[in-house]
């Protein structure tokens, strides 16, 4: 309070801002009693101590003090378009790394792979497969062609190359994409905080969105940047802490081996072709690494960090050392999923209902182990509060560059930099605060709601196989564009709809109840049997093409954009690209002139003028 009180203010904006942050502190205090009322009435979560809250302060408040340096104190004020959105194109390569990464690697990310690891086995291990692609394809052919235009925005390039309409689309569907997966950020750990402390979710959310929106308002870019950073190295301690611990009490490797190999999770290779299976070698290569492509090398958030570095070969390092850091995660999720099974191996706390969702493991393994660990608990909560904090943060700076950029901008006066700064501040809160709101919904509509989550989920197959039109295929043009990118959404909605309509999907590995001690609703479910991925499937009398695999969604909708769109443009007069740059570098006719490099980077005028 006192560092608040000894700044001057320029801005009202900021004063709302720092009276936000005041309540956000006063509900904290709200946050603790209601930890300790709530704890007397459930004894599966844990006792926090003072050293676990510690943890769980110190996230955020380093948190806010990065946001007040770098908004109010740093000689490198948010003054300007540049610095506001790009840092003034100067970010070092590892903050710039570790902000990808935490980007996209949020607390549910984590939580949920490692469920899947625990139940179906060790077929995440492909991501490292899916991963040497997006570095192929991103350092080769993205990377080249957004440096070299330097847009504001990702999908200034679709107005380059196809117009204004195909853009207000893409970008229309990236904002409601993110919104929500955002506000799934921040629900999940939410949980995790209730299931393991017993604290209110609705105070967690608030407590969390308004810190998270007031350092990403003050400090713009360069907060979000440093800020993921420091909750980067948080989340590191926290899944290394989780892997030294649990492998201690399991007994070590021969343990973990032995017990996975009993329970048959050791799984290298599936290469069945049978599309309805729900995890086959080829569903993460010609699936998932769709879907990464587009996450990690085509988003608005990737492309406003590539272009926050000074030159090209800094962007390259990046996405290397970015690669070999998402790598760690995922030995962690494999290995903790394994330590986990170990510990539960003849007594699943799923099948035995002592935990009704998949992806309460987690947390309940640390509740158990973490009784005899002094600050495990709050280690874990601030490690995925951490995560999430970065996911919102990251993409709340993007929604408001995107949303400012292609929608406000063309329709707003000339104002000064100082102005147009407030207005993204404002952005800012206004989008934060409608991804709290969102939160709340998903507590009401459960189910409906996450089916909306995912039929927007699938968008991504469809905004790759846009993008790759475009540099690709010289004669696409803006008709074919609309009408595969919408042709391509219905379809794949349909085939999401008609899925719904399958028997719930119970096929997993072999899960005991036979050692349970405690009263267990169901001893037998999983005791005798091994049950395979394709076990349901074959007595289901739904139509094959709605028993499809969700690890195919985004390459359906891939294929269906230029199976659509790529004919439409033909029939409608095809395209003249009139800039060489928007193709991939392999397909270019002509060496570029360093001098267009002004002539299409609108951003740069601007911070000059």
């Amino acid at each position: 309070t006192f560092l608040i009180t000894t700044i001057k203010l320029n801005t009202q904006i900021e004063n709302f801002l720092i009276a936000t942050l005041t309540s956000s502190v006063k509900t904290f205090h709200l946050l603790i009693s209601l930890s300790k009322s709530t704890m007397k009435s459930n004894s599966s979560v844990l006792e926090f101590s003072i050293l676990d809250y510690g943890l769980f302060n110190f996230v955020l408040i380093i948190s806010i003090l990065i946001g007040i340096y770098h908004g109010l104190l740093s000689k490198k004020k948010q003054n300007t378009l540049d610095e506001y959105f790009l840092g003034s194109r100067n970010m070092g390569v590892i903050p710039v790394a570790t902000s990808l990464l935490v980007s996209f690697v949020s607390g549910n990310v984590i939580i949920g792979i490692t469920a899947d690891v625990y139940k179906h086995g060790t077929y995440h291990w492909h991501y490292v497969i899916t991963m040497f692609m997006t570095i192929l394809m991103t350092v080769y052919i993205i990377i080249p062609i957004f440096y070299e235009l330097k847009l504001p925005s990702s999908f200034s390039y679709l107005k380059l190359r196809f117009g204004r309409k195909v853009q207000l689309l893409a970008s229309f569907i990236f904002l409601m994409t993110t919104i929500l997966s955002v506000s799934v950020a921040i629900y999940v750990p939410s949980l995790v905080f209730n299931h393991v402390a017993g604290v209110s979710i609705t105070v967690t959310v608030v407590v969390l969105g308004c810190v998270c929106i007031f350092y990403t308002a003050i400090g713009g870019f360069r907060a979000v940047v440093w800020a993921d950073m420091f909750q980067a190295i948080i989340l590191m301690i926290c899944c290394s802490a989780i892997v030294y611990i649990g492998y201690n009490i399991v007994g070590g490797f021969d343990n973990i081996w032995e017990a996975s190999q009993r329970g048959h999770k050791l799984i290298l290779f599936n290469f069945d072709p049978d599309p309805t299976v729900r995890l086959t070698t080829w569903g993460f290569i010609f699936g998932h690494s769709i879907i990464l492509i587009q996450q990690v090398g085509m988003s608005q958030t990737s492309i406003q960090r590539f272009l926050s570095m000074s030159n090209i070969s800094k962007v390259t390092v990046t996405f290397i050392i970015l690669s070999f850091c998402f790598l760690f995660f995922l030995a962690f999720a494999l290995i903790t999923a394994l330590v986990m099974y170990t510990y539960y191996e003849t007594c699943d706390p799923l099948s035995s209902g002592l935990i009704s969702q998949p992806d309460q493991i987690l947390s309940q393994f640390v509740a158990e182990i973490g009784k005899n660990s002094w600050g495990l608990p709050g280690l874990f909560v601030a490690g995925i509060i951490a995560g999430s904090l970065s996911t919102m943060s990251s993409f709340l700076n993007s929604c408001t560059v995107c949303l400012y950029e292609d929608f406000l901008k063309p329709f707003l006066p000339q104002m000064s930099n100082k102005k147009t700064c407030t207005i993204l501040k404002l952005l800012t809160v206004a989008l934060g605060l409608l991804q709290i709101s969102l939160v709340f919904v998903i507590q009401k509509l459960g189910t409906i709601f996450t089916i909306a989550f995912t039929i927007l989920g699938v968008t991504l197959g469809t905004m790759f196989g846009l993008f790759t039109m475009g540099m690709f295929f010289r004669k696409a043009n803006q008709t074919g564009a609309i009408t595969g990118t919408i042709s391509s959404l219905i379809g794949v909605s349909f085939i999401l709809f008609g899925s719904l309509s399958r028997k719930p999907d119970k096929s997993r590995l072999l899960m005991r109840t036979d050692g349970c001690l405690h009263n267990i609703t169901n001893t037998v479910a999983f005791a005798n049997a091994t049950l395979s991925d394709r076990l349901d499937n074959e007595d289901d009398d739904t139509p094959w093409i709605f028993r499809i695999t969700f690890m195919y969604y985004s390459t359906i909708g891939f294929i269906l954009v230029y199976l659509i769109g790529y004919p439409t443009s033909l029939l409608t007069g095809g395209n003249e690209v009139s800039d060489e740059r928007l193709l991939a570098p392999f397909l270019r006719k002509k060496k570029l002139n360093p001098q267009d490099d002004e002539e299409v980077n609108p951003l740069s005028h601007e911070t000059q003028t």
